[in-house]
């Protein structure tokens, strides 16, 4: 039963003064091209020339610059389309669906169906959001066996919701700001991680109120600081047979974070004999075979719901001596790139799975080591700035829920928008 105001249609139910419309109806869709890569005359000049790969996993709703450029005889010598600003740019091939408006004059190459609106008939904002929230469709329209691809003929075809301009400019201007919202607290999250990158370096090696300092491998340091080897401070703890038992905690590699400490949870598994690491309430693990990305694998073990739990054996565990270090500590340690960078230049194996050896641990790196009240004020600012971006990105993910939300309502007609408040 369709509610009053409704009607069904080929795309679902929509409200009964929305029109059903192919998208070549409301715009002229259009391709791309590549001059020839060999003609280096072809190349470097002044004309934009998009590919897809410059928009995958980027969720920008405008684009002003591309990677390369090609110069007018590149554009006369090939079969690409200058295309006017304000177009809909989306991807056709591999990734489908990745869409953008372009703020001047701009070429693509052959892996785009590209939509010149009719300002009478469609708000290319509005039909930007629409096309992302009906990728699933386009998806289930392209074919290819190496990877996806939809044909121009294919989008031509497709049939939209169109309701009036003015309310499609309003859904467009709803789903705007809340982009801009999401926007602005990505801003805030790579400014605050920037700000601890900072705040690490000064902290680990200049410590807090010191006016003495002195040489060491990690630059000048506060005089009363010593340089150990981290097995001086931490335990390294070996591989570990795990008797038979009933059932135990067990935690993968793939569950340390390499954003938080926090690991993203335990597996309970039952009666087995192998050999793993085992770590308790306090230790801190290292993931040996990941160490190389930005910031790297490494959880601090807290709340631990049993005595002891065991782990992977491309885990590192480092249980502190609580005299010398603190948990905290070894974790930003851990995170800091200098010493996470002397782990990586340590590696062996081969080169698709290279990892850190436990010794490298026992007495190669080394670490500044300050007192233990002053290690605790080290992490506890880092701890703090740890949860700013925390919080910040808990905030985006719900404002991402919100526009996921949103856009199903509001691009269906299911919640209506009043045309009458100013856009």
């Amino acid at each position: 039963m369709v509610k009053e105001g409704y009607r069904n249609t080929s795309i679902g139910v929509i409200p009964d003064d929305w029109k059903v419309e192919r998208l070549s109806d409301v715009g002229k869709v259009t391709g791309g091209n590549t001059p020839r890569r060999s003609t280096d005359e072809y190349w470097g000049g002044d004309i934009p020339w998009l590919t897809p790969s410059q928009l995958t996993g980027k969720l920008i709703n405008e684009i002003s610059e591309t990677d390369e450029y090609i110069t007018e005889k590149g554009f006369e010598n090939s079969s690409v389309k200058l295309l006017p600003p304000g177009t809909v740019i989306m991807s056709s091939r591999a990734t489908i669906g990745e869409t953008v408006i372009n703020k001047v004059p701009m070429t693509t190459n052959q892996g785009f169906a590209n939509i010149i609106c009719d300002e009478n008939k469609v708000y290319n904002y509005y039909l930007l959001y629409l096309l992302r929230y009906i990728t699933p469709r386009l998806e289930a329209l392209a074919g290819g066996s190496t990877f996806l691809e939809i044909s121009r003929t294919n989008v031509r075809s497709v049939n939209i919701p169109v309701p009036s301009l003015l309310e499609q400019k309003k859904i467009a201007s709803i789903l705007s700001s809340v982009d801009k919202s999401i926007e602005k607290t990505s801003e805030i999250i790579e400014e605050t991680k920037e700000l601890k990158k900072g705040l690490m370096q000064e902290l680990l090696t200049k410590g807090i109120g010191h006016s003495e300092f002195k040489d060491s491998q990690f630059g000048e340091i506060p005089k009363s600081w010593e340089i150990k080897v981290m097995s001086y401070a931490a335990k390294i703890n070996p591989r570990y047979k795990i008797p038979e038992k009933e059932k135990y905690l067990f935690l993968e590699m793939d569950s340390v974070n390499e954003h938080s400490p926090e690991v993203d949870g335990y597996e309970s598994r039952e009666k087995s004999r192998c050999t793993n690491v085992k770590f308790k309430e306090g230790d801190v693990l290292f993931a040996r075979i990941t160490p190389s990305t930005e910031n790297g694998k490494t959880a601090l073990i807290e709340n631990l719901e049993e005595e002891v739990a065991f782990g992977s054996t491309e885990l590192i565990v480092l249980s502190p001596k609580k005299d010398l270090i603190t948990s905290d500590y070894i974790y930003y340690l851990l995170k800091w790139s200098k010493v996470r960078n002397l782990a990586i230049s340590m590696m062996e194996g081969s080169t698709g799975r290279q990892r850190v050896p436990r010794e490298v641990f026992d007495g190669a790196i080394k670490i500044p080591l300050p007192q233990l009240e002053e290690q605790k004020k080290i992490a506890s600012i880092l701890t703090s700035v740890d949860a700013k971006i925390q919080k910040e990105e808990e905030y985006k993910a719900k404002l991402e829920r919100l526009k996921k939300g949103l856009m199903q309502k509001l691009l269906t007609g299911e919640i209506r928008v009043n045309t009458d408040m100013e856009v």
